[in-house]
């Protein structure tokens, strides 16, 4: 070994006690503590994102109440069909001069035949609305010119508690406005403030007849009665009642224009509030609903004026003042009442159309909570936070200044000890122990050390001799360098030992060493250095270095040669990353470097992923073998390798999936360009087959686009498979680019087949039922079972049965449609809702039979229904004449079918001869327009001579019109069903009082043709 003999000085006396070095350290970490937490707490802006997260979850109740609230609203103001009723009984009232509009209005008793007619309809909608209460006012004039206090012909239906039950003879309602005739024909109690007619009280735009009556007359009704409708914008209180309310009201417009009155609906206050409930506010808020005219909604200060109140917080519930409502936040606003700021919600109910008469009238929802209750838990929160670091603080001095004290003790005792040992140089120094594990061990080591340094050194030396890899070292220290005598060889600096070899010389080589040779750190984190050796090869040496402290500080480094390492884990890691067959990245490499390059974005610039699939590799393998498949990948692999630009990165994935990756281009374009470059050199790869046929190389490729389609690799995966699988189902051999529109359509086709698997499991169908009623007397003779289906991508019965005939599962429909609606059935009997010995008609597919194990069930289930049941069989579909036996044969089956839509098929006489159903039902198609075309009226009457002849039932569905009931009641049909007689519903109303009226005045002529 070279070797200079260092030269040794006394170290001076400085620095800090260990006691002061402790307490500092201590109360550095403290210190550093209470910033990091003060600091966090005003970074993040605890108390600011507390408030604001209490004003989002505001704004989200008071929008999701106003979206239920306008779900109600819009409910009852849907009045349409009532409005349609009521114009038709009075425009048969006044033909048949059982009224006049001249003296509608001027009392009850010439407007009781109206009244009395139209008193169901209003009960039936008071029933099937979520409404407190139905009126009807009729006047024929115009209010301007009418007396206050005078007196007009109405009905005011109520119902307190329109979400329980109906009671059977309507004992939960009450009359508010009625004629006495009237409430004692129907039996209905009247309210406390009843009155025989309603009093004009001349409130203009305030009250719930003149703003839409008046509208409509002054108009001349060129709308839509539905048009016209208006909600008060003040709630009121009928005179002598208690129960304060809004309504919705709307023109009663006969066909000429006539305005004769108004119909409508209520809501009470009380009603409302059950629906909007203040405990969701804070317990303290309040709820109102509110009109502004002012159109932007997003104005920086909002005029309104309250129509209800909630009453919840205190405040009064007046719908005289207005309130202005300042902007406080993008989803909040504030207010002043009573020297209070609140925090205010504000949601829109759209309620009118944009042109129609009160379309300028817009109405609010507004959920409110005192300022200060709405921000209190960010204020408490703030305070605890302080009185925190203020206890964290105390606590942490006085704790840091003990164990300062009781750590330094025993190590300042120590180092007086070790000074003393230091002066007598040739004595070993035994030390005192102190208590302390570790300063104990120092203790004992440090007498022994001096002992073992000399026979360390030697074991050492032989220990390096005996290594199996070669070893050298060095140690560094200020004035001298001991290399040992193979250090230099082993690193390839034989040639450039200086001489004398100086510590300043020693870094200067090392120094060129590490810039001409370095090759990498090891995983500890140590120097590995390529040297080059005369034979072409490289030796890979390791070089740790250690740096020791103290007096005598140095630095001891040891060089290893680890070339059978290093070459066997570059074997691994290319095992690893490269794929054996096409020499590119496996998967994993991919990845790895693919996210190097998305931790520094500015790199990518624009950026593309290309994910293909190799056409025809399974074909190959198959006819010519997998010698010649894997040559196939093989000359793939190798043409993306050398038709690829340097900023790219390729990979086979797993068996004939690529992926490359292109980076760093300007814009599109540039690397379009690229693509069709590499597009045209695998069309010009070619090889030869064992039968002499060329192969070219054939891909289905995918592209996402960084970062128009994603912005990290995961995402740009996900397309270019989605754009990839949409090529090899459409055209393979070519290359796409992904379209998030076809990618959303897959989305919503596959949200479409949960949700049909979603019905199918668990039955979530409900059904209404359409009465059929009889021709000659007008009572129920059966119910037609109705599927419904409401999901979010299934709506229609119809798209039920496409995907049930797509995917094979007609039968499990068959099943829930039988078991189902008998069930429904059965219940509403026993309720008394629907009639005892009615029939019972099901829809079934004509194809699909239950099995045996089914039918058992159905039969011990109803037993008795089996035998009023009637099997409708669509006359469009194929019939399947083995299915309709074993429909036929059931036990206890009836045997009763119907062929329903007659008419509208293919093959109307053979389908008929096949089934020889007990009822045909004559299709809409025909029944639509038969009273003007006599050609469908001679189908018809043909097809009831040959029923009629074989003891089969006509029934005539889809009927509109009056006109066209006369006319297939005077054809012969022996059953009716359409929406002119009742419409389908879970709870079917009772037959429209026109339609029986005209069956039995048909009846009458029937048998007294002359009327006498």
């Amino acid at each position: 070994m070279q070797n200079r003999k260092p030269h040794r000085q006394k170290a001076p006396q400085t620095g800090h006690s260990i006691f002061g070095t402790i307490l500092f350290s201590l109360l550095a970490v403290l210190a550093v503590e209470i910033l990091l937490l003060t600091f966090a707490a005003h970074a993040t802006r605890l108390g600011p994102q507390l408030n604001q997260n209490a004003e989002d979850i505001l704004a989200m109740q008071v929008d999701n109440r106003s979206r239920y609230l306008q779900s109600i609203f819009h409910d009852a103001q849907e009045l349409t069909s009532l409005s349609d009723t009521i114009n038709g009984l009075t425009q048969q009232l006044l033909d048949e001069g059982e009224i006049s509009l001249s003296t509608l209005d001027s009392s009850s008793d010439a407007a009781y035949p109206l009244l009395e007619a139209a008193a169901p309809e209003l009960i039936s909608t008071l029933r099937i609305k979520s409404v407190t209460g139905v009126f009807l006012i009729l006047n024929t004039h115009d209010l301007d010119k009418r007396k206050q206090d005078s007196r007009l012909p109405a009905i005011y239906l109520r119902d307190l508690d329109p979400d329980a039950a109906p009671s059977q003879r309507n004992a939960d309602l009450t009359f508010v406005r009625a004629p006495a005739q009237l409430v004692q024909s129907l039996s209905i109690a009247t309210d406390n403030s009843w009155s025989p007619t309603i009093r004009y009280r001349a409130l203009g735009n305030r009250g719930f007849l003149y703003p839409p009556f008046q509208a409509a007359y002054k108009d001349g009704a060129s709308l839509a009665a539905s048009d016209y409708g208006h909600w008060t914008s003040r709630s009121y209180l009928v005179p002598g009642d208690t129960h304060e309310a809004i309504a919705y009201s709307q023109p009663l417009i006969l066909p000429d224009g006539t305005v004769y009155g108004v119909i409508g609906v209520e809501l009470l206050a009380d009603y409302l509030w059950e629906n909007l409930p203040c405990s969701e506010l804070q317990n303290n808020g309040t709820y109102f609903l509110a009109v502004t005219d002012t159109e932007e909604l997003s104005a920086s200060e909002l005029q309104l004026r309250p129509v209800l109140r909630s009453h919840c917080d205190g405040q009064p519930g007046s719908a005289d003042e207005s309130l202005t409502l300042r902007l406080h936040s993008a989803l909040t606003r504030r207010y002043l009442f009573n020297d209070s700021l609140y925090i205010a919600s504000v949601s829109p109910l759209n309620l009118y159309s944009r042109n129609a008469p009160f379309s300028g009238e817009h109405w609010l929802l507004v959920g409110s909570v005192p300022e200060a209750q709405l921000f209190a838990f960010a204020q408490r929160l703030q305070q605890l936070l302080s009185f925190i670091i203020l206890i964290t603080l105390a606590v942490g001095f006085v704790c840091s200044w003990l164990i300062s004290r009781r750590l330094a003790r025993p190590v300042a005792k120590l180092s007086a000890e070790v000074a003393a040992a230091e002066a007598d140089s040739s004595a070993i120094p035994h030390l005192s122990a102190t208590g302390i594990r570790e300063l104990d061990q120092f203790s004992s080591a440090f007498t022994q050390l001096s002992k073992d340094v000399l026979d360390s050194s030697t074991r050492f030396l032989r220990i390096m001799k005996l290594a199996s890899a070669e070893l050298g070292g060095y140690e560094l220290r200020d004035d001298s360098v001991y290399v040992t005598d193979n250090f230099f060889s082993m690193l390839g600096l034989a040639q450039e030992q200086p001489d004398p070899l100086t510590p300043k010389a020693f870094r200067a080589l090392m120094g060129t060493l590490e810039q001409r040779w370095f090759y990498r750190l090891s995983p500890a984190n140590n120097k590995v250095f390529a040297i080059p050796q005369p034979d072409g090869s490289t030796h890979y040496i390791t070089l740790r270095v250690t740096h020791i402290l103290g007096e005598n500080a140095s630095e001891v480094g040891l060089a290893e040669d680890m070339t059978t390492t290093v070459l066997e884990q570059q074997r691994i890691e290319h095992e690893r990353d490269y794929d054996t067959l096409t020499g590119l990245y496996r998967r994993r490499a991919f990845d790895r470097a693919c996210d190097a390059l998305f931790q520094q974005p500015e790199k990518l610039g624009c950026a593309a992923l290309l994910m293909m699939d190799l056409d025809n590799l399974k074909q190959i393998n198959d006819t010519y073998g997998h010698d010649w498949g894997d040559q196939y990948l093989r000359q793939t692999g190798q043409c993306f390798a050398a038709n690829t630009p340097a900023n790219t990165i390729c990979s086979r994935l797993s068996g004939d999936e690529f992926l490359i990756f292109f980076y760093g281009y300007q814009d599109q374009n540039q690397l379009r360009a690229q693509l069709e470059l590499l597009s045209a050199a695998l069309q010009r790869s070619v090889s030869i087959l064992p039968n002499g046929k060329q192969l070219h190389i054939s891909i289905s490729g995918g592209i996402a686009w960084y970062p128009t389609d994603g912005h990290d690799l995961l995402t740009l995966k996900k397309y270019a498979d989605f754009a990839m699988y949409q090529v090899k189902h459409s055209h393979k051999g070519r290359m796409c680019d992904f379209d998030i529109g076809s990618y959303h359509q897959e989305a919503y086709a596959a949200q479409t087949q949960q949700d049909f698997e979603l019905l199918l499991q668990e039955e979530l169908v409900s059904y209404h039922f359409q009465p059929i009623y009889s021709a000659r007397t007008g009572r129920i003779a059966a119910y037609e079972a109705l599927m419904r289906v409401d999901l979010p991508t299934l709506h229609s019965p119809a798209q039920v049965m496409q995907l049930a005939h797509e995917t094979g599962r007609l039968y499990e429909i068959e099943r829930i449609t039988v078991f189902h609606s008998s069930a429904i059935f059965q219940r509403m009997q026993a309720q008394g809702l629907f009639q005892s010995d009615a029939l019972l008609f099901i829809n079934s597919i004509a194809n699909v039979s239950l099995t045996n194990e089914d039918v058992e069930e159905y039969a011990q289930r109803y037993p008795e229904l089996l035998k009023r049941l009637v099997v409708e069989i669509t006359e469009q579909e194929d019939l399947d004449r083995a299915c309709l036996e074993r429909k036929r044969n059931v036990p206890g089956f009836s045997g009763s079918f119907a062929l329903d839509d007659y008419g509208s098929g293919y093959s109307n006489e053979l389908n008929l001869l096949e089934l020889s159903p007990r009822y045909i039902k004559i299709d809409i198609s025909i029944v639509r327009g038969i009273d003007t075309d006599r050609d469908k009226q001679q189908i018809v009457s043909n097809i009831v001579a040959y029923a009629h002849a074989r003891s089969m039932q006509l029934i005539a569905e889809g009927i509109e019109t009056e006109a066209q009931l006369r006319t297939v009641i005077g054809l012969g049909v022996d059953l009716l069903q359409g929406y002119y007689l009742s419409r389908p519903a879970a709870v079917p109303a009772p037959i429209a009082p026109a339609a029986q009226a005209v069956i039995d005045q048909l009846e009458h002529q029937r048998f007294d043709p002359l009327g006498l």
